[in-house]
């Protein structure tokens, strides 16, 4: 039995049925390691097909809007100044989503091959964090969302600026997508320690126990804003940076996610 199931899974077919194992001996032990090695594969292609069926629905919207409202300019349906510059503007917002998405699924990809090159540089983060804050307080103000940063001193870290400032960003866009009109959000910056940790907390629904994993994978992004690619690749670059990405969260109390980076960064990937 354990032959022909063999012969089946590395066929890909991942549904074969394993007969219930008994007793305590060997072959039993054999057979139940194997039940779970068939259904982590089979799980890991699932999630890959949703994966790439979520790649093209993301790749498909923009490219459909693109092409209907080039086609609206060619036909001349558009020939009102205004009704020209809506496609024109329409055109435009695709085009910075493809390409941020693009852009997304080559670090991505990089980040989990281990293939991605970062530059080490002398960072003074409390100037980076106030980098990464600034963008949002528009949004704050005009959402009437209570919006405060914390500085605790300034630390001086080994890292690279710029993918420090990505994952602070990524963490405040995913607070301000589900985050209420009303709501509030904190940025904080603190030393712990042999580690620095930037902090980002809201008031938003919140996270069940059992999903707090499942906010970390691609294309998770319930609340309809967004790929959900920016929490897997922070999670991935926090460990690049020798750090760690963890989230704390409640339902119906919010949620933290901190970023944990050491004080003195290790050799980054060549």
């Amino acid at each position: 039995a354990l032959s022909r199931a063999a012969d089946e899974v590395a066929a890909r077919r991942y549904s074969t049925v394993l007969p219930e194992p008994t007793g305590s001996d060997e072959i039993a032990h054999l057979t139940e390691r194997f039940r779970e090695m068939t259904e982590r594969l089979a799980e890991a292609e699932a999630h890959e097909r949703n994966f790439l069926v979520r790649v093209s629905h993301e790749l498909r919207t923009p490219i459909t809007a693109i092409r209907g409202h080039v086609a609206a300019l060619r036909e001349g349906l558009a020939d009102d100044p205004k009704a020209a510059e809506a496609s024109l503007e329409v055109i435009r917002d695709a085009t910075d989503r493809l390409a941020r998405l693009v852009g997304d699924l080559v670090d991505l990809a990089r980040l989990e091959a281990h293939s991605f090159t970062l530059e080490e540089e002398e960072v003074e983060l409390r100037r980076l964090v106030e980098q990464g804050f600034q963008p949002f307080a528009e949004e704050a103000r005009r959402r009437e969302i209570q919006y405060d940063l914390a500085l605790d001193g300034n630390p001086v870290v080994n890292t690279d600026g710029d993918r420090v400032l990505q994952i602070v960003s990524n963490l405040l866009a995913n607070a301000f997508s589900w985050t209420p009109d009303g709501g509030s959000i904190s940025l904080s910056l603190s030393q712990e320690r042999d580690s620095v940790l930037v902090a980002v907390a809201d008031s938003g629904p919140g996270i069940a126990a059992g999903d707090r994993d499942r906010v970390f994978r691609p294309f998770v992004s319930e609340n309809g804003g967004g790929t959900g690619l920016g929490l897997a690749i922070s999670l991935e670059l926090a460990h690049a940076l020798g750090g760690d990405l963890t989230l704390d969260s409640e339902t119906g109390r919010g949620s933290r996610f901190e970023l944990r980076l050491p004080a003195r960064s290790p050799r980054y990937w060549a």
